[in-house]
């Protein structure tokens, strides 16, 4: 559908383009009227309905009407009695004439008034994406500002304020992430290879089907997997070279099941009381319908989650 209408937008009705449209819907229509001919079908206009709507569509009235008369004038020709000479027409034949005159210029209409339709809407289209690339623009701007804000404020906590803007920037990039998608979603896989890039190939192993999450979904668990991977580089496995993390889910009923493992990450105990980032993954999951178990393991940190993702 998208390349039948791209193909209307770009055939002008006035030019060459055009003329050839015409031309080869004549000249097949007119083929097949021989073959249905010889078929033994006498109806002279069977074949030049198609051809009439078919170079309306692609490229306009013009062509259309071309079609339109050149039909008249081969069909009085080759397939009205005696055929190959011009000849007088019985009233029941100028009847025959006259309505497919009518019959086809209301499908030449009808073709115009689609064109102008598919042409209205790609307009609207190109407005809506122009918007849509402001906001994202303005989205950024705010990103920026507010994580310059924080900066600013922070200045005698750089770990705080780097802690918040990096979970400012985590919700950026999955926002970012959406808006590039034509379906306004994200790939569980493509949200978490953002937080190890430029090492994900190295760092990150993933196995689990293709889930595309929802927009809300994606945000919320671009901030779960910041946190994660910001533990795994402070206190985990990514804080030594050999380490990695192996994500692997399955998708169930709008519902997915992600198992995260470190692991050749150094010994780790549990926390002597839960922290911020704890909080703040709990509370992601549960905005999401979903939870999470926490493992604390010699070789790093593993847990089980859930979360919808429509």
């Amino acid at each position: 559908m998208d390349r039948w209408t791209s193909v209307i937008r770009h055939i002008r009705p006035h030019s060459f383009s055009a003329l050839g449209v015409a031309f080869a819907c004549l000249a097949t229509a007119t083929l097949l009227r021989f073959g249905f001919g010889w078929l033994g079908v006498s109806l002279p206009f069977a074949t030049f309905y198609p051809a009439v709507l078919v170079a309306a569509l692609l490229a306009g009235v013009p062509a259309g009407v071309g079609v339109m008369l050149g039909a008249i004038l081969i069909a009085w020709w080759a397939f009205i009695p005696p055929a190959y000479e011009f000849n007088h027409l019985t009233v029941t034949e100028l009847a025959n004439f006259l309505m497919f005159f009518f019959s086809a210029g209301c499908v030449v209409a009808l073709a115009q008034w689609h064109r102008k339709v598919l042409q209205r809407s790609h307009e609207r289209d190109l407005e809506r994406d122009l918007l849509m690339q402001e906001l994202e623009h303005r989205g950024r701007n705010t990103y920026a500002v507010v994580e310059s804000i924080v900066r600013n404020t922070l200045l005698n906590d750089r770990a705080s304020a780097d802690a918040i803007a990096g979970r400012v920037r985590a919700v950026s990039s999955a926002n970012d992430l959406v808006n590039q998608s034509g379906t306004k979603s994200a790939r569980l896989k493509t949200l978490l290879a953002l937080e190890f890039a430029p090492n994900a190939e190295t760092r990150l192993r993933t196995s689990g089907p293709d889930v595309a999450l929802s927009a809300d979904a994606a945000r919320k668990l671009g901030l779960v997997f910041h946190e994660l991977t910001t533990n795994a580089m402070k206190h985990g496995a990514l804080a030594t070279p050999e380490g990695r993390v192996i994500a692997s889910w399955r998708a169930d009923s709008g519902q997915v099941r992600l198992s995260w493992k470190e692991e050749n990450g150094p010994p780790v105990l549990p926390p002597e009381r839960e922290g911020f980032g704890t909080v703040v993954v709990t509370q992601s999951l549960k905005s999401l319908s979903g939870d999470i178990a926490f493992a604390f393991e010699p070789d790093g940190l593993c847990c089980d989650m859930t979360f919808g993702y429509q």
